[in-house]
């Protein structure tokens, strides 16, 4: 009996040190594989679907020899002493003392396959977990590494291996991802801030509140179109990350995520960019007196699409569209004093002509040739002259 005890013990001190050997093997071999499913030849993709069976077929190999072992061991005893329950037990104790031959991975109860399929419309990268992931570690963080990585439209199987002692007292290792994949959706953007509520991205005033120089209020309305480029992608993720999965970071099941999300274009320009753009049609409108900021527009819309696509091109998105939405809008004072001002100034070239013509229309509307007073209406050759002179085609009229 001793002889089998110590036999059992050298059988999993073995295992547990070909596993230990074996996995961190694996994680490396597997997760630097992992990226070459993304390359444009069938021989590649072959290449790495049989590593990751090669892996998997030597994991399986180990937990068998382990189990064979156990029952080599122990088969004889077992069948003399309860030979009705043979199989039984053999089952029991492979799966109690063997337990490099069973592994959970987080959210499963086997090691299945994982895979995700990159659309059209994504950019995928995939980061192994560990070993040289590109020169030195020092440059993994780096926004090169990012695009050195990036993979194409397609499906993409994510490797998994077993993690040393995961399993705790137990004594059942986990499986767990080699590898990430981080997906950045390229998805167009657009809205339109306004503050009409009829129209407009949103119901609600969505408009940009400006000062001029002399603090009266300007309200300017917008519309953008972004979109992050292919080529951009890596940029852009390097810039605003992803979105952390939901849950304690210590969750097991939060640490071996498999697939990350980078931040969402959307959610970026609802955010960051509207803040952009409303601080630079802001200071521009701000570095202007009231009448000046009126009148250059344009000029103050071409500044802020400089500037805006300068910016946002530094962080990995394009700028397809930028412009005013909507009219400036005052406040209700103001714009009557605007409008009053606009009246006044286009009619006082034509006050002489409109005086004319209010005398002739007062003669031609009291058909009788009487005021209010019933004395007689004349208009004199004086004013007759001045009408004449004013209309373009006017004959010379003589005293």
């Amino acid at each position: 009996m001793f002889g089998r005890v110590f036999s059992t013990i050298v059988v999993l001190v073995v295992s547990w040190f070909v596993n230990s050997v074996f996995n961190p093997i694996a994680t490396l071999v597997t997760g630097q594989a992992a990226g070459n499913q993304m390359t444009a030849s069938d021989i590649v993709y072959l290449k790495t679907m049989v590593i990751f069976s090669s892996f998997n077929g030597a994991s399986t190999i180990i937990s068998l020899f382990t189990l064979f072992a156990l029952i080599f061991i122990w088969f004889k005893p077992v069948k003399t002493l309860v030979s009705g329950l043979v199989a039984t037990l053999v089952i029991c104790i492979g799966l109690t003392v063997g337990h490099v031959d069973k592994a959970f991975a987080f959210a499963e109860t086997t090691d299945k396959a994982e895979a995700y399929t990159v659309l059209p419309n994504e950019s995928a990268f995939w980061i192994p977990d560990v070993g040289n992931n590109k020169d030195s570690q020092v440059k993994m963080d780096s926004e090169q590494y990012l695009s050195d990585n990036k993979v194409a439209a397609k499906r993409f199987v994510i490797p998994h291996v077993k993690f040393a002692n995961s399993g705790g007292w137990a004594g059942w290792d986990y499986y767990v991802p080699s590898g990430r994949l981080i997906i950045v959706d390229r998805t167009p953007y657009s809205r339109e801030w306004v503050g009409a509520e009829n129209r407009g991205t949103s119901k609600t005033d969505q408009s940009f509140p400006c000062q001029s120089i002399e603090g009266l209020n300007i309200s300017v309305g917008m519309s953008i179109g972004a979109s992050v480029l292919e080529e951009n992608s890596a940029k852009f993720l390097y810039r605003f990350g992803v979105t952390p999965p939901k849950g304690a970071r210590n969750d097991p099941q939060i640490i071996f995520t498999s697939v990350y999300y980078g931040r969402n274009l959307a959610d970026v320009m609802d955010d960051v960019g509207r803040k952009k753009i409303q601080t630079l049609v802001c200071n521009e409108i701000g570095s202007r007196t009231f009448d000046k900021a009126n009148s250059d527009s344009v000029i103050e819309l071409e500044n802020v699409r400089k500037k805006a696509i300068e910016y946002f091109s530094s962080v990995g998105i394009t700028i397809d569209f930028l412009g005013f939405a909507d009219t400036f809008t005052f406040d209700p004072a103001v714009q009557k004093a605007v409008n009053d001002k606009y009246i006044a100034t286009s009619l006082k070239d034509s006050l002489p002509i409109l005086e004319a013509v209010a005398q002739l229309k007062v003669q031609e509307g009291l058909g009788a040739g009487l005021d209010k007073h019933g004395l007689p209406i004349v208009v004199s050759n004086d004013t007759l002259i001045t009408l004449m002179k004013l209309l373009p085609t006017s004959p010379t009229v003589s005293k």
